[in-house]
């Protein structure tokens, strides 16, 4: 079991990208704005609501909600919110190219809530050039056992891609592409990158859910209803390691208590095993001298 310590992306480590930052006009002082007009600032990369009218020389940015209603990021930010379920999206392509903090290496980078037909991972260093490119598709096809499947089979879209395998260089830039049919909408739910960590060996007995938080109830004469709303995965990872590393392990987790990290249980996304979120709980029993076991209960973000 790996987990992905997330850098976290800001104007200076986000170097260019294709996604305009247009979504409503930039809020301006002096200008009059009214109920349920929205602009967005450029500085904090969030979009806000005036939730009255007449609403001038309110800046949103430091509003306390009495005049302005921050209603989420930015198309361009949205990468980046910590919000799988609200992408980022924009036609045939998105491209983000990223030059991480001074110092810093990351090994790892993961992609959430895809729609596109392949996503590509560069590493560029400044003396040795593009010292990695991956491109994975995002076409399933293992449902494709037979001719008949082939042309009747429901084709299956891969919404998750893991890049693990990154050289570790100091201050190489990182660039990241989900592409698309020309002319269709690309999504991208959010894009972490970061630092691997191995935690141990996760074994069989994992088991993978959701959590939903849509509104299912009856009313008096027993009609059902029903409000679907978002919901997370969830996985309690079971996971093997060497008992000379339990307080290491327990040290890692807990300085991330209050960190979403993604948590990686094989490098093979089909077991449902790969989510960005936070644990609810973890327990290490130091079941020998060689080996303790650990259960590490994982919800993941909407």
């Amino acid at each position: 079991m790996d987990i992905i310590k997330p850098i976290i992306v800001t104007d200076s480590v986000l170097t260019s990208t294709n996604i305009p930052e247009n979504d409503y006009a930039e809020w301006a002082s002096g200008t009059t704005y009214n109920i349920n007009q929205k602009v967005i600032s450029v500085t904090t990369h969030r979009i806000y609501s005036s939730v009255i009218n007449s609403n001038t020389n309110n800046d949103p940015t430091t509003d306390d909600g009495t005049n302005w209603l921050n209603i989420g990021a930015t198309n361009r930010w949205r990468a980046f919110d910590q919000y799988i379920s609200d992408p980022v999206t924009n036609v045939t392509s998105i491209e983000y190219t990223l030059t991480p903090p001074t110092g810093s290496t990351p090994s790892a980078v993961s992609l959430f809530n895809l729609k596109g037909i392949s996503a590509t991972v560069t590493v560029t260093d400044s003396v040795d050039g593009v010292v990695y490119n991956q491109t994975i598709s995002l076409t399933d096809n293992r449902n494709i056992i037979d001719w008949y499947s082939y042309f009747f089979a429901e084709q299956v879209q891969r919404e998750e891609a893991l890049f693990i395998d990154i050289p570790p260089y100091i201050g190489a830039v990182v660039g990241v592409t989900v592409t698309q049919e020309t002319g269709l909408t690309a999504n991208l739910g959010q894009l972490v990158f970061g630092f691997l960590t191995d935690l141990g060996a996760t074994v069989y007995g994992t088991s993978i859910g959701i959590e939903d938080y849509s509104i299912k109830s009856r009313d008096a004469f027993g009609n059902a209803i029903i409000v679907e709303r978002n919901f997370s995965q969830t996985v309690d990872f079971d996971v093997r390691l060497e008992t000379q590393t339990a307080r290491k392990v327990q040290k890692t987790l807990a300085a991330l208590r209050a960190t979403p990290v993604v948590y990686l249980g094989s490098t093979d996304v089909s077991y449902g095993t790969l989510v960005y979120g936070f644990y609810r709980r973890f327990d290490i029993t130091l079941e020998t001298p060689s080996y303790a076991f650990a259960s590490i209960e994982v919800e993941g973000l909407t």
